[in-house]
């Protein structure tokens, strides 16, 4: 009797757990809005204002994703400066899957580098544009400039070139600002289309599911070169003053030197995933 007691009680212990589980589950999966017309990647939060923002409370980080038939737009606002690492280096990759999959074969990383005026003219020629003389001088007007690059990269980070005749899609393009209160805003959009269309392509469409992830920080292949060579970290790769003094905080509290943690482990290296649903479009 006792024993058909306790199994009736585990029978629903484990009816429940399963009920839990899927409510767990269901609260998992963030839902996309959808677009009623194209968004402007510009980096400007403002435009989310009226979006439901979801929250990764570990990173201090926002995000909220919209998407119509040709694209989908998402936007990251870090809160807390100590968790962008190296991002100025490594850029943010994001990888995406079949739902429920955290996959990392390819991705589209978005990395703002800095560029001369004579850089920018090779790149600009190198596309194939043709540029006037007053158009050369336009340029060397200003010394340096922010080049914003989204490009599709396999599972080791190298670049997947585009073809030379795309097909209809969208080319993936971001833009970064920095809001009043010291956070940061990434602001992107990537093709749906699949990626025999465009590399970049997420390969889903309106009222699917997909898996994110986004990953930053850590060390290039050239700051792992450099620090290998002895020649220290490269100045442009050294984390916000914000950054600094937390990591200083949490090696003095360890009683280890910050410096020596530094060098020993170069730059943080932060993920987080996000089950997408995507929105379709509003019936008539």
């Amino acid at each position: 009797m006792r024993i058909r007691i306790f199994g009736k009680a585990f029978s629903y212990m484990g009816a429940v757990f399963c009920l839990l589980s899927l409510a767990w589950a269901a609260d998992s999966v963030v839902e996309s809005r959808w677009a009623a017309e194209p968004v402007r990647v510009d980096g400007v939060a403002t435009d989310w204002i009226q979006a439901v923002m979801g929250q990764q409370k570990n990173l201090s980080i926002e995000y909220a994703f919209e998407n119509d038939a040709r694209n989908l737009y998402g936007v990251l606002v870090f809160k807390d400066p100590r968790y962008l690492s190296s991002v100025e280096m490594t850029g943010i990759t994001l990888y995406f899957g079949p739902a429920g999959k955290k996959q990392k074969d390819f991705g589209v990383r978005f990395r703002r580098k800095n560029a001369t005026a004579d850089e920018l003219i090779g790149m600009l020629e190198k596309q194939g544009q043709a540029l006037t003389e007053e158009r050369r001088a336009e340029i060397k007007a200003k010394p340096m400039y922010f080049l914003f690059e989204a490009e599709a990269v396999n599972k080791k980070g190298d670049i997947i070139p585009p073809p030379e005749t795309l097909g209809n899609a969208d080319p993936p393009v971001f833009r970064i600002s920095r809001g009043q209160d010291g956070s940061m805003v990434y602001e992107f959009r990537v093709p749906l289309a699949s990626r025999e269309v465009h590399p970049a392509g997420v390969g889903s469409g309106p009222g699917e599911s997909i898996k994110l992830g986004f990953e930053w920080g850590g060390m290039t292949k050239e700051m792992r070169a450099a620090m290998m060579g002895g020649e220290g970290m490269p100045d442009q790769s050294r984390v916000s003053d914000e950054d600094a003094r937390g990591e200083r905080a949490e090696n003095e509290s360890a009683g280890s030197s910050p410096s020596l943690a530094r060098s020993a482990q170069g730059p943080k290296q932060y993920s987080f995933w996000v089950d997408l649903k995507l929105a379709q479009a509003p019936t008539q």
